[in-house]
Order: structure tokens, then sequence, then C-alpha cells
């Protein structure tokens, strides 16, 4: 099969091809004397009134008056070149999740650049190295549960896989309130606590007591969200995937979400996943994807079972017990109704049955020069601070390693929710995915299992800097589950 022209690929690209071409006005996309190697654009950061499809509109944040923002789409090699304007009543920055870039491009306040005042500018350059799903998000308090995110594709000089449609799906939570999750938080609408004895972690691991009053000066605590989206829309709302019987269709599916954990399952069809945190796996069929905040997938299916189907949160087995989230229709079914969905098993992408492929966009890591072991500890008897090894950010021991040494990560969870660490400015390879004799697959998150789950990662501290390491649970990571990579 050809690969499809890039005129059609605008055509059939979902959200980034109905924003590439809809919003390039508002992308602010200048013309360079460097056209065919530098994309330039502008992204607005401002307060502004967002249609989620609740009825009401919600005054949130956004980029270039979106939620999610202006899809970001380069080619390998190309250089990208952002100015950040900050119209928001605070300081923000813009993250690069998941891409290696030069330390001062990597959006964490005062840690690798000074945060951009309101009314101010700054302009963040860097070369789109490494081909994959991304996604762009502030770095700042609480701005990511307040709608500041936005995906970026990294297409490949040479795509391995053909595929006749493609859609870009950004799943995030929702706290329906002026404001995002911070503000549901503020009025007190927050999840349960939990107890030193029981809180199994049914319900996101949020059992038990109630959590006492916060002091001043302490972390939010986690909102109750009461909706959730794909491309900023509750399921209502969301424009169906259209697909034609026989074709082969690519989803980048990104959990933008600030603390939801998804497991998504396309009614009527399995999944292949192709690729895990922009890079490439070996192909993995299974009937659901667990995707915890941050990370990425690339997964096609082939639309040989003609219908309306439903994109759901696997929850007890039906889309009754979990949330519907979005739709795939076929052409040519005018039926108002979905099929149902039947499985007699549920296949999940466990990391261990994941085979990474061999590329030129990571050394295998071989020797390990030093060992970090991290505690992953917190959230008991209604303390509203998460730890790492006891201590909480910025009183957190740095990680101080040399360059280009070998670099191995030791987690335990001793706490009642998952943790999705993630590592800035390098991809790791997950130690235990597969066995010793396959290919370790590459990613920069990594979902901690509760209940005294581990899991270990090897990476090479090739990208000099101070790197943030944190979970991405945005309330675990601004209640204290953060520390700093150095590399000298």
């Amino acid at each position: 099969m050809e690969d499809i022209k890039r005129r059609d690929f605008l055509k059939y690209a979902g959200i980034g091809g109905a924003l590439l071409l809809s919003n390039s006005a508002s992308m602010g996309i200048l013309k360079s004397a460097f056209a065919e190697e530098t994309k330039e654009l502008r992204l607005t950061a401002s307060i502004t009134e967002v249609d989620i499809g609740i009825g009401k509109p919600l005054k949130t944040w956004t980029y270039n008056s979106s939620a999610p923002g202006t899809e970001i789409r380069v080619k390998e090699g190309e250089t990208l070149r952002v100015h950040l304007k900050n119209n928001l009543p605070e300081e923000t920055t813009i993250h690069w999740h998941g891409v290696p870039v030069p330390n001062k491009m990597d959006g964490v306040p005062d840690i690798t650049q000074k945060p951009v005042q309101p009314g101010q500018s700054f302009t963040y350059e860097f070369k789109a190295s490494v081909p994959g799903t991304y996604f762009y998000h502030t770095h700042v308090s609480y701005q990511l549960d307040q709608g500041l995110y936005g995906p970026l594709i990294i297409e490949p000089k040479r795509e391995e896989r053909s595929y006749d449609r493609e859609y870009v799906l950004l799943f995030d939570d929702w706290a329906a309130v002026d404001g995002g999750g911070p503000e549901a938080s503020k009025m007190g609408r927050t999840r349960p606590g939990m107890m030193s004895m029981g809180g199994m972690g049914m319900g996101g691991g949020m059992m038990g007591m109630m959590r006492r009053q916060p002091e001043a000066g302490e972390p939010l605590q986690e909102p109750i969200y009461d909706a959730y989206v794909m491309n900023g829309k509750i399921f209502k709302a969301s424009p169906p995937l259209k697909v034609k019987k026989g074709e082969r269709v690519r989803l980048r599916i990104i959990n933008a979400a600030a603390a939801t954990t998804f497991v998504l399952r396309l009614a009527g069809h399995p999944l292949i996943i192709t690729h895990a945190d922009g890079l490439p796996v070996k192909p993995l069929e299974v009937d659901a994807l667990r995707i915890g905040m941050g990370e990425r997938y690339d997964v096609e299916f082939m639309a040989n079972n003609p219908g309306r189907w439903q994109i759901y949160n696997l929850n007890d087995g039906s889309p009754a017990g979990g949330w519907s989230l979005g739709t795939v229709l076929y052409q040519g079914i005018e039926s108002k109704s979905y099929n149902d969905d039947s499985m007699t098993r549920i296949r999940l992408n466990e990391y261990s049955l994941l085979e990474g492929v061999e590329n030129s966009y990571g050394k295998p890591v071989g020797k390990v020069d030093k060992t970090f072991r991290m505690t992953l500890s917190g959230g008991m008897m209604g303390s509203p601070y998460w730890t790492i090894n006891g201590k909480v950010y910025p009183n957190t021991e740095n990680i101080t390693v040399r360059r280009n040494e070998h670099i191995r990560f030791e987690f335990f969870n001793m706490s009642m929710m998952a943790h999705p660490m993630h590592l800035h400015g390098h991809s790791f390879e997950v130690v235990g995915s597969g066995r010793s004799s396959r290919t370790r697959i590459r990613k920069d998150t990594l979902l901690i299992p509760a209940h005294m789950g581990e899991g270990a990662v090897e990476f090479i501290a090739d990208n000099p800097g101070a790197w943030m390491h944190h979970c991405h649970n945005l309330y675990h990571m601004m209640a204290g589950m953060a520390n700093v990579v150095k590399v000298t």
C-alpha cells in the first residue's frame, strides 16, 4: 500500500488535519528564509471560554484560544521555533514532553529557565531529532489541569508502516468548573483520602476516610473529575472518527490528564500497538490499552467490522460500566444505535509483552555504572504529601551523574496509588520488559503499580543539564514526588 500523499494526509489526519487546515491563521505560522528547515509559529497562553459539551462554556486556560492547543506537526530533522506569549495572570512555561531538547529549552521554571511573566514572551527553539508522538504542556503549578497542553507530532523522514487514515487523540480529565481542577480542589471538591489499613485501590485507589482540610501552604488535593474528554469534548459532543471498510487506521493516543489512568477499548476491534512513547515496538495485539498520565501509544486497527462503535474506558468490561469517550463510525452506517461489544478475553499492554525495535534513536545501555533506588510513598492517613525516599521536593535528594554514565533507577511503590514516573531530557530502557533475549522497549514515562509495585529503567546520561524527574500525576508532583537529575 502506497504512503498517503501530503494533501490526503492532511485531509484524513483527524484533529491534526482539522487544526492545521482551519487554524493556520491562529497558529501564526511565520514565513522564513529557511522554510524547508525551520518551522516557526506562535502560541499565546490566555484565559478563554471553551465548550466541552456539558451545556455551558467553561472559562479555562488555553493555547491559541483552544483546549487542547494547536497541533504542532514537524518533520524529523526540522528546527522548531515557537514564540510563546503569556497573556495569563501568572507566570508560565512550555515543556516538550518526551522530546530530548537542550536543557535550556525544557521549560521547567527556575531549573532550566526563568518563568515567562505575564505580558512577556519567550522563544523555544530545538531540532526535532527523534520522530514520534509527543505533547507539549505547561510546567508551572497546576496549570496543566486548567487546559494548557497540545499535541506535538514529529513525522519520520521515512515511514516504516503505511496507513489509510490517521487520528490524533488526546484524553483528559475535567473538573467542570471555571478554572478546572485547581478551582474544584479549592472549593472542596476532592477525592477521599486513604486509611492506613484497607483502601485497596478501588476507584483509583482513593478509599477510606476524608482527608482533613489542608492548612495554608499545603498542596492542593486531587479533585473529583466529573467529565472525561477526547480532543476537548465529552462523549455526546465528540465528532465521530470516520472510517471506511478495509482501511488501516492509525491512532496516536496521548494521555494528557492530570490524574487519571485510562484503560481504553475500541469496541469490536483489537488494537495493534506499534509505538510506545513515540518509539517503535514490535507490533502487539491487545484488546484494551492501559495508558498512564504522560504516556503515549501509537496503535492501528483494521476497519473490518462495519458499524457505530464506542471508544470507552474499560471498567467492568462494558461501556455501561466505564466512561464513553468517543465514536468510530463506518461510512454508510445510518443507524444511531451503537453496536454491542463482546469480549471473551481482555489482553492488556503489559510492559513485559512489549518488545523493542533496534533503531538509531538510542544506544543500548549495557553495563550499568550507578544504581539509584527510589521508594515512592505518601497519601496515607490524610497526608497531603507524596515522597521519594521519604522526602518532599524540593528537599528530595538530587541525583548527580557524569555525562555518558550508564544509570539505573529502581522504583518501589509503597503507596496505594500507581505513579507514572517521567524523566526529562532522556528516554530509557524498561528493565524486565520481555525475556532477556528481547530488545528492551524505550520510553520516557513508566507506570509503577500500586501496592508494593516495582519497576526499573536504565539510560545513558547523554544530555547535560539539570533535569526534572517526577510522578506525572500532577497532584503528586506538586505534593512532593519529584527530584532533580544533574548530568555534569
